[in-house]
Formats: structure tokens, sequence, C-alpha cells
């Protein structure tokens, strides 16, 4: 490592349009990233690390723009440079890995296509066919995927979100950049293909000797990529030192709350109360199997999604359902909700037969079971306010409207909402504020089972580990029994009574949360466990600072 920077932000501000809640997106925020460093900023959503690493590129929506400070790679100074030279350096000298893979590749251009395209940009000499056909399948291999000539002639929507993140990653590697930036590449991937994407960015970064700009909110992720740590709040610096410094002796009060809300993989103690003994919903023997055919000559093709399944739920239980993505467990979700009819089994519920009701019934048994999805943007209609969003689906079952829009509001308070937000607009909220506005909705029926599918693994750990007390406190207010999808280990160990594994469909081992942590009996669960980001640094997180709250 040199001491003379690749990449030197200095005082860098970012102005945002008038009429915010704050100035600046960023405000005289300085760091720097040396070849051959891996320099990780961290922070919340909102605290402008994405909007410093978009500033390097001059990527800012029109809104923002770039009020004071310096930008320089080399002996270029990005602020001020001409759009010819910054055409020159994007996606050559310097590239980009965004956050989601789906949006950033174009779904219509096979994925080879669109990595030639990139070699193809900044080449200096016309490359024969065969040339750039044999760099493309060299790049695909360099990223660890099978049988690159295939994969190559695959588009976007054919593959895996880990599939997808790497073929991002050749793209940036394609024209061997000497900076990087990486704008959280792996968050809401499961816990083995994020622990694989990340060895993948320290290998490439160790075999070229490049300059990483890696942004996260996971301090677990920091402790296993990072040589250096910049932490931003409300778009400044609060603290920055080397890895060790900052994880083993934070100075910054707002810098020990973060590294506190990493979920720790500890199991947690046993509840007082003693859980319900018969089962409220117990599932055997459920399949699924989907049949899709590719063209219209070839033959179909089944993949068996969930096989031979049984699980069972208590009243007042949380069961953490874990696996990579792939493995089932949000079919068996579905199907547990009857979004999804399975093709052979049974699901006991509330003491009659599930899959035998239809019509008025079905309706009548589906308020007790609700779901909390995955991404609340896309679970929210942006048309309809958020307040009625939760008040409909007590009067759809017969709520006088005027009880109905009461609940909503003590509802909305009961989430940390204000009961003002009762007018507003999903678009007006963060990611963990429209998460509870969809676990208000949700609660709002007065289920007796809440799913939660993947609930909380998109958002801020920070966020996540609010989001998590308030499932809790809801189990215990309300008596609910809880289902609870996820890909992380960790976050299960945070709120499950038991858990279980589940693998290509199967379940391959479950059990009660400490044994399952303490003794895990399968291999898979193990490579789980040991594929939790930090898992190696942290022993006990620091403790937050009491003065110290999250915005």
């Amino acid at each position: 490592m040199t001491d003379e920077p690749l990449l030197a932000i200095e005082n860098l501000s970012v102005a945002l349009p008038r009429g915010g809640d704050r100035q600046f997106a960023v405000e005289n925020v300085s760091l720097a990233v040396r070849r051959n460093e891996i320099v990780c900023l961290v922070g919340e959503s909102g605290s402008g690390k994405s909007i410093t690493a978009h500033a390097v590129l001059r990527l800012l929506p029109p809104a923002l723009h770039v009020a004071g400070g310096a930008i320089r790679f080399k002996d270029t100074d990005l602020a001020t440079a001409d759009e010819g030279a910054m055409r020159a350096l994007r996606g050559g000298p310097i590239s980009m890995i965004f956050q989601e893979p789906l949006s950033a590749l174009n779904p219509l251009t096979r994925v080879g296509q669109q990595i030639a395209e990139a070699i193809v940009t900044h080449a200096g000499a016309k490359l024969y066919r065969s040339e750039l056909d044999a760099r493309v399948v060299e790049l695909i291999a360099a990223v660890g995927l099978p049988d690159p000539p295939a994969l190559a002639r695959s588009y976007p929507f054919q593959l895996s979100g880990g599939q997808r993140q790497r073929i991002m990653i050749a793209i940036a590697m394609a024209n061997e950049p000497a900076l990087l930036l990486a704008d959280e590449p792996t968050t809401a991937l499961d816990v083995t293909t994020q622990k694989q994407i990340l060895g993948l960015i320290r290998k490439l970064q160790a075999e070229r000797g490049m300059g990483v700009l890696f942004i996260t909110h996971d301090f677990g992720v920091v402790a296993d990529i990072a040589d250096r740590v910049v932490v931003m709040r409300n778009g400044c610096v609060v603290e920055q030192g080397t890895v060790d410094e900052v994880l083993r002796a934070p100075k910054n009060d707002y810098t020990k709350a973060l590294i506190a809300a990493v979920p720790g993989g500890r199991p947690p103690t046993t509840r007082g109360q003693a859980l319900g003994s018969d089962p409220l919903l117990e599932a055997r023997g459920l399949n699924k199997v989907f049949a899709s055919r590719q063209g219209a000559f070839r033959p179909v093709r089944r993949v068996s999604a969930v096989r031979d399944v049984a699980l069972t739920l208590r009243p007042r239980e949380t069961v953490a359902v874990v696996g990579e993505s792939g493995s089932g467990k949000s079919t068996l979700a579905r199907m547990i909700m009857r979004l999804i009819e399975p093709d052979t089994g049974s699901i006991d519920f509330d003491g009659g037969d599930f899959l035998k009701l239809k019509g008025a019934q079905l309706r009548a048994m589906r308020r007790k079971v609700q779901i909390v999805f995955q991404d609340p943007f896309a679970a929210l209609d942006p048309r309809q306010k958020v307040g009625e969003a939760i008040a409909r689906g007590p009067m759809t079952y017969g709520t006088p409207p005027i009880e109905a829009i009461a609940d909503a509001k003590r509802l909305l308070a009961r989430v940390g909402l204000k009961e003002s937000a009762y007018e507003r607009y999903p678009h007006e909220f963060s990611g963990g504020q429209r998460q509870r506005i969809c676990i208000a909705r949700a609660i709002a029926l007065k289920p007796l089972v809440l799913v939660a599918d993947e609930a909380v693994s998109a958002l801020d750990v920070s966020v996540q580990q609010h989001i998590l007390e308030l499932l809790a406190e809801l189990r215990e207010e309300m008596n609910l029994a809880m289902l609870f999808i996820t890909h992380d280990l960790r976050v299960a160990s945070e709120i499950a009574d038991r858990i279980v594994v589940m693998r290509r469909g199967e379940i391959v081992e479950q059990g009660e949360t400490q044994s399952v942590f303490g003794a895990p009996q399968h291999a898979y669960t193990r490579e789980l466990l040991e594929a939790i980001p930090g898992r190696s640094l942290f022993g006990r997180p620091h403790e937050p600072s009491a003065n110290v709250c999250f915005a």
C-alpha cells in the first residue's frame, strides 16, 4: 500500500433542493482511498454514503449538485472535469458495482453482450470477435461462475441474485480498473452468497492492487473486508480509522450504537411465559413442483420447490425458517398462507383443515393469517394513503369506517409513527417506516399468525433491530404466533424460539434455537453459521450510548 492516495475527497459538499430537512446531502466530507486498500464507507440510509460514491463518477440526480470541495483521482479533479473526460473514466479506470443488479443490467440483452459492450467502449483498438468472446468467457470464469460460454448466452432474469451480482463484478472488472466503487453489493443476498461475493471482491482487489471504496450499512461486512473504515451520519463523517481502531475501540457514540445493532448470532434467552402446547398450525407432507418451458420445442423443466415438508407452530411461538435463496422457504410460507396451493399435503389451522376451505369460509379464515413482505414499497399502493391501507382490511370484514380509521391511527402510533401519518403516501416515508406501516396493516385484522417473509433483510442493521424489537413486543401484546422467514441465522437468533433449516426444498434440521446454534447437526447449518459476516471479530458488541438514537 502506498501513501499517495488514489482517490482523495476533500471537503466535499453536495447540496439538496431547498425546502428539505437539511441543506446538504453530504457536508465537508474528506476521505482517501489508496492503491491495494479497501475503505468501507458505513452509515444508515440517508447518511450520504451512496451520494458520496455517486459524486465521484458524477452520477448524481439532477436535483443535486456539488456545492464545494474537490474529488481527485490521480491527477484529475473529477468535480470540475468535462464530460468527455468523465466518459473515459467511467467503466475504465474507475468502475462501479451497483446495489441492485437486476435494475442495473439490461433485461433484454444477454449478459455476455453486456460484458462485451463494457470492453468495446474502452478498447483502444478494434478487437476481433473471437478475441472479444474469449475475453468475455475469461471474465465470467474469473468471477467464479460455472460453464461461462453457456452463461454468457443467458438473460439476467435467468440468473440468481448472486449470479447477477457476479456478472456486475465481471463488467466492473472488464477494463482492469484502478479504483472500484461498490455500492451495497451484498445487501439482501443470503449469507453464503454474501460471503462468496465478499471473498471474490477481496481476491480480485488483492490480485490487481485496486483501491476499493465499499459502501455498506453492516459492520459485520466491514469486519470481513475492510482495511480502513469511514463512518457517516446525516451527511457528515463522524469517525474514521483502521478497521481495528473503529471496531474494537470506537470513539463516537453513533459508531458504538451501529456496532451494537449488528445481530450477534447469539441465541435468545428462553422466554419467561410458557408457550401453548397444542399446535395452532400444523402442516404435513407439503409438496410443490413448478413447471416451466424455456422454448416452444424444449421439454418442460420441473423444479421441486418444496418436498415433503412438515411444520408445526404453537400459539405465541416464533419459528424461523432459514435457508439460502431457492431453498423453498418463501414457497412454504406462501403455501401456508394459501397464496400458492400445495400439490399434496395438509394444513390444519385453528382446529380445521385449512386446505378444504373455500369461498366465504376461506375469506373469514384468511384474516387470521397475515403477512409482511420483504419490500414494503412494492407491498403498498403508491396512490393510496397509508392510513387507508391500514383501515381497508378491517372495513372489508365489517368494521364501521369510523372505528377502523380510529384503530388505524392508534396502530400507527403503536408502531412508532405519528397519527398524522394517516394522510401521507408511501413515498413520503423511509424504508423502515414503510415496513412499520406494513406491520400495522397486518395486525389491524388481529391475526393469530403473522408471517414475516424476509421482512428485515433489506433494512439497515439499526432499523432492522428496531423492527425485530417491535415484532417481539407485538407477539407478546397480541398473543401472536410468528413464522419468520430469513436467510440470516444472525437475525433468526434474535427473535426465534425454534429454527427450521431448509435446503433445496427440504428441511435438513430443526430444533430449539439454543440447540441449533450450540450444536448444529447438519453440515449445511454449520455452513450457514460460518458464513455469518464479522463472526470472527465480534464477541459481545459495544453497548450503545444512552444518548444516541437512530434517525
